[in-house]
């Protein structure tokens, strides 16, 4: 559908996040099925006592189990996680009556069966897990914005004068706010990571009848849900493929399993080759058969809210519609916001600006107000790529300009103050941003050194790991603390927060002076010098960024590489476990701030003897 229905004609509620239930009482017992008839008492069981309370001799109800946070938001995660742990916290949301003491309603107007349930759960209500599933009456477009405004999964629209039918039918209309459906799951591929079985899971859709590869998801699942997983996959394991468009590239390292699994996915939309765009996994359907999974067309919530409510200037919009190719994200003007930046995970403008949005209170104090670099890449990563530091004609105004003098006289430089500019650097077709270690306010005194461990070719990530705790060790005993950072691509820095008071020269000098004490000591193991013939098998131990104009990459900033990964902060304990310097891809957020203690350390460059 592309709107939910306007007329007052029909009713509409809210969707919840969770499965549906019929529950039946009568004859001395209470009994909870699936929509496909499964038994489920025993796994809702903490609802019986309250199902048992109602006023009634006999009873055919109809609803949802979810579980519900404290802003009412209903997650499938959740639920999943309380059916496995049978910790319960079950809320029941109750939305028709069919039959109750004998009398068949099902035949009756909505309305009048849903006023009856109302009386029915009336002393109830508040009091225990069960509730009733309050309507609006007509105005479907401005229920349908206000429920996405308040990151609700979306409404069911009903027909109010319509009798009680099973099934999917034209007299109950969804529409979900985010891109989410069911998913049958075909296969896994391998994970390297230790006490990680598999790293993605491989997802189909039914299509004109025929099960067709859907694309990859490898986030939402850990600890108990992967165990789980795991061992389904032992059971259900099958030599190849039975989906069609697997690609080969996928189909060389995958482990394919029986079509008979059905996992909800929440996902940031379709890719141009219908393949699933930044998915995340919810759980199973394990009241779902894999032979009712269908690609579903949920209604976009950017429409909706275009139609619900009039247009208004953009200022003070977060996000509102402008047209195909152009839109306003937190009050920046996007272009092309679709337009792919990395082809293999159909990553888009609007993708990598939503994962700005996700780490901009972590990024932001690390970035905002020093010199920056962007990597501009205007067709995405794979396209020719170039440096860009001066200010130019066309920048959008939420960049800022800083005259620092150069050899030739003063020149512009970019650097950014808030989220907006963060944004505007995508719009830009900003892959990678790029920091001084000094403030605009004070651009001749560096507080912020960096060591980076670049390895050669070959060498082993654990050996980049040992050299940057080598390195914070020696720091450590010249009293200066310091933090790790995975970059994205191969190496790890180690960032070293600092007082004012120095100057360029002395900062570099102190840099050089730790980096090439390393290789003297340890000439087998680290290199100080850039030359690449000179480092085969040796760690280089970079110093260059402590210079007066570069730059070392921005924490949380992406990369323009293949996987599209990003610039992380890490704890020392995190770095012990790390397994590469891309742990993460745009689209994940890492759990905690690992440097939020970076501001408050305040220590000066020692003299370095």
């Amino acid at each position: 559908m592309d709107a939910p229905p306007p007329g007052g004609e029909w009713l509409h509620e809210i969707k919840f996040d969770g499965y549906r239930a019929i529950t039946a009482i009568g004859a001395g017992e209470t009994r909870i099925y699936t929509r496909n008839g499964l038994d489920w008492t025993g796994k809702f069981a903490p609802l019986v006592p309250a199902l048992e309370q109602l006023d009634c001799e006999n009873a055919l109800l109809d609803g949802e189990i979810a579980v519900a946070d404290k802003q009412g938001h209903t997650d499938f995660g959740a639920l999943q996680d309380a059916l496995s742990t049978g910790r319960g916290g079950f809320a029941y949301y109750l939305f028709d009556l069919l039959e109750l003491d004998g009398q068949d309603l099902r035949k009756r107007p909505l309305t009048e069966r849903k006023e009856r349930l109302q009386r029915l759960l009336k002393p109830v209500i508040g009091k225990g897990p069960l509730a009733y599933s309050e309507h609006v009456k007509g105005s479907g477009g401005d229920v349908f914005g206000r429920a996405c405004e308040l990151k609700l999964e979306g409404i069911i629209s009903k027909r109010a004068d319509a009798p009680y039918r099973s099934g999917r039918n034209a007299n109950w209309l969804k529409s979900k706010c985010g891109m989410e459906q069911e998913f049958v799951i075909i296969g896994w591929r391998p994970s390297g990571k230790a006490g990680r079985a598999f790293s993605s899971l491989l997802l189909a859709v039914r299509e004109e009848g025929k099960l067709r590869y859907a694309g990859r998801v490898g986030s939402g699942y850990s600890g108990a849900r992967l165990e789980h997983l795991e061992a389904q996959f032992r059971k259900l394991a099958r030599a190849d493929t039975p989906a069609e468009g697997v690609p080969p590239s996928i189909a060389r390292q995958a482990k394919f399993v029986e079509p008979k699994l059905v996992a909800e996915i929440e996902f940031r939309g379709w890719t141009r080759e219908g393949l699933v765009r930044q998915g995340a996994f919810k759980g199973l359907r394990e009241d779902k058969p894999a032979s009712a999974v269908v690609r579903e067309k949920p209604m976009p919530k950017q429409k909706a809210a275009k139609r619900s409510k009039p247009s208004r200037k953009s200022s003070g919009a977060k996000s509102s519609a402008r047209g195909k190719d152009e839109d306003i994200i937190e009050g920046v003007r996007v272009t092309h916001p679709d337009k792919i930046l990395f082809a293999d995970q159909g990553i888009t403008k609007r993708d990598l600006i939503a994962h700005y949005i996700a780490v901009a209170d972590r990024m932001l104090p690390h970035i905002a107000d020093r010199p920056i670099s962007l990597v501009r890449c205007p067709d995405g990563e794979g396209g020719e790529c170039f440096f860009q530091k001066h200010a130019s004609k066309g920048f959008p105004d939420e960049f800022r300009a800083v005259p620092i003098r150069e050899s030739a006289g003063k020149r512009d430089y970019l650097y950014i103050e808030d989220l907006q500019g963060l944004i505007a650097a995508v719009q830009m077709g900003a892959l990678e941003l790029h920091l001084w270690g000094a403030h605009v306010d004070a651009v001749e005194e560096p507080d912020r050194m960096v060591f980076d461990f670049d390895p050669d070719e070959g060498v082993a990530f654990a050996k980049v790991k040992d050299a940057a705790k080598e390195m914070r060790a020696r720091l450590k005993k010249l009293g200066l603390q310091s933090f790790a950072m995975a970059t994205g691509g191969k190496g790890i820095h180690v960032v070293v927060p600092l007082a004012r008071g120095h100057t360029w020269d002395q900062h570099r000098d102190f840099a050089e002076a730790m980096a090439r004490l390393m290789a003297e000591e340890e000439p087998e193991r680290f290199i100080a010098t850039m030359s690449k013939a000179k480092r085969k098998g040796k760690i280089f131990v970079d110093y260059l960024r402590n210079t007066r104009g570069a730059t070392a990459i921005a924490p949380y900033s992406s990369r323009a590489r293949k996987g599209a990964p990003f610039a992380v902060p890490l704890s020392w304990q995190a770095l012990e476990k790390l397994e590469s310097a891309h742990p993460y891809a745009v689209g994940e957020k890492p759990k905690g701030d690992p440097w939020k203690d970076y501001a408050k350390v305040k220590q000066r460059l020692p003299k370095f003897r």
